[in-house]
Parts: C-alpha cells; sequence; structure tokens
C-alpha cells in the first residue's frame, strides 16, 4: 500500500510547471509548498505564488485566486502531488533533487506534515483492516481505527505526538472523503 499525504506547515520542494494539455515543463526548480487547514500554497522560483482554496464539497479539489477549479493528484508511490488549475499543472515533488537546498536525505520520500520535532515529516500509511498509522521518526506510531479513533501508540510517543496524529489523521479523513 501507498503512503498517503498529510497537511503540512511549509516545505522546500521541486516544483515542475507545465502548460495546460502539454508534455514539456516550462520550468523545473526548487519551490516550497505549504498546506494549512486545507488551503495549499505553492511559492515557485521567482516569487510567483499560487493560492488554492479547498473546495470542501469534494475531496481532492480546489479554488484558484480568481475562483476558478482546480484538481490535486497524489503521484504514484506518494512522490509528490500534481495541482491541475485552469492553465497549468504544478507538479510538486517531495525530493527537491537535482536542486536539493540544505534538505536531509533520508532514503523514502513522504509527504510534509507539521509535528516532527527532527525535520522530517510524519507519513500516514495504511495497515489491513481500514487501520491507518501515522509514523514519526524516533518509533513513535499513533494507530487509528477505520472510523479515524484513536486505539493505541507506540512507547515513544509523547502526548503531544498523539494530538498532532490526531489532528493530520482528522485533516486526512476529512480530503479523501472518508
Amino acid at each position: 500500500m501507498v503512503a498517503t499525504p498529510v497537511l503540512a506547515d511549509t516545505v522546500d520542494a521541486r516544483c515542475d510547471v507545465y502548460p495546460a494539455g502539454d508534455d514539456r515543463a516550462t520550468s523545473s526548480g526548487l519551490c516550497t509548498f505549504s498546506q494549512r487547514q486545507g488551503f495549499a500554497s505553492i511559492e515557485l522560483k521567482g516569487g510567483q505564488r499560487i493560492e488554492l482554496m479547498p473546495n470542501e464539497a469534494t475531496p481532492n479539489a480546489y479554488f484558484d485566486a480568481a475562483g476558478k477549479p482546480a484538481k490535486r493528484e497524489i503521484l504514484e508511490a506518494n512522490r509528490g502531488q500534481v495541482y491541475r488549475l485552469a492553465t497549468q499543472s504544478i507538479f510538486v515533488y517531495w525530493d527537491p533533487a537535482p536542486f536539493k537546498k540544505g534538505v536531509s536525505e533520508g532514503g523514502a520520500s513522504v509527504a510534509p506534515a507539521s509535528g516532527s520535532s527532527s525535520g522530517n515529516p510524519p507519513e500516514i500509511v495504511p495497515l489491513l483492516l481500514g487501520i491507518h498509522q501515522v509514523k514519526f521518526d524516533g518509533g513513535c506510531r499513533v494507530n487509528f481505527n477505520k472510523a479515524g479513533k484513536y486505539f493505541s501508540k507506540t512507547s515513544a510517543c509523547d502526548a503531544a505526538k498523539v494530538g498532532i496524529a490526531e489532528d493530520a489523521i482528522r485533516r486526512f479523513f476529512r480530503e479523501q472523503g472518508l
């Protein structure tokens, strides 16, 4: 199963920008991706900023600053996300290579999320029987049942991380329409 992204504060990423319907990127480079309470922001190199407001009636749907619809897709193996706007598609990759800028290299790329003091974001991993696990660096694992209710954690988790995990799973369920 593929890990699923969690909502984020801010993370450095790599962005490739394609005009709508085109298969050749017009730009590629470091960008900053932010997500909070469902709102997403992408700041491209050169300072262009794309602000997206969630369409609360439809999971993975947004409106751009002009009120035009946009859609989010998750890339295979959770390598990032694609935001399809009216005039362009923006591919946001969690691994900023080859443009690394002080980002730690740690193997598997995961979606950004707040709450990890080590700088590496936690990830949400679907398990068997509808169980989801929020994994943090340092061995903290917080488990939730198919209804999104917390039911266990490892001893490496403190109350703050359980709270962060509960918030992340709530947002995840809402965004996925679960």
